[in-house]
């Protein structure tokens, strides 16, 4: 069963990359205990040129990456954070619903084992038109769990 939804999820992260863009220009947060890479974002043309995603209000935008954990978990939580140079991270408006991880990639998450995360991102008309930076967290979120146990990264938007 499991190399069933393995194969399943290999194809929709292919199907999703084919009109997306591969954004090179990421970064890792501090004390992050995973590796991050293959990161696309559709729609997201600027990434070419290594600028910030442009992504419009009231639309969707699709972000997928693959991750390694150094840690695993049958509880894995998740939040998308949104701020500016000058000020903390804001939780993006609507993520509250929508924390459980498991939705996002196959749980449960295997330490040292390459995954895929698969989201759509609603940019609200309400959001102010503005460059942002977004900072895409998860953690294990099982009782007792290291607090380091997280893996998180940052990458530039601009909403239009």
């Amino acid at each position: 069963m499991s190399i069933f939804v393995l194969t399943v999820v290999g194809l929709m992260f292919a199907a999703s990359a084919v009109n997306a863009e591969q954004v090179n220009k990421f970064r890792m947060c501090q004390n992050t205990q995973c590796e991050v890479y293959d990161v696309f974002i559709d729609p997201c043309p600027e990434a070419l040129n290594n600028k910030a995603c442009e992504l419009q209000q009231n639309m969707n935008a699709s972000i997928t990456f693959k991750y390694k954990p150094k840690f695993g978990s049958t509880l894995p939580k998740t939040r998308l954070y949104v701020g500016t140079v000058l000020s903390p991270d804001l939780e993006f408006p609507l993520m509250d619903m929508y924390t459980n991880a498991c939705l996002y990639t196959s749980c449960p998450m295997v330490k040292d084992t390459e995954q895929i995360w698969l989201f759509s991102l609603f940019v609200p008309k309400y959001y102010p038109k503005f460059s942002y930076i977004v900072k895409f967290k998860f953690w294990n979120d099982e009782p007792n769990a290291p607090s380091n146990d997280q893996c998180c990264f940052k990458f530039d938007v601009r909403i239009v």
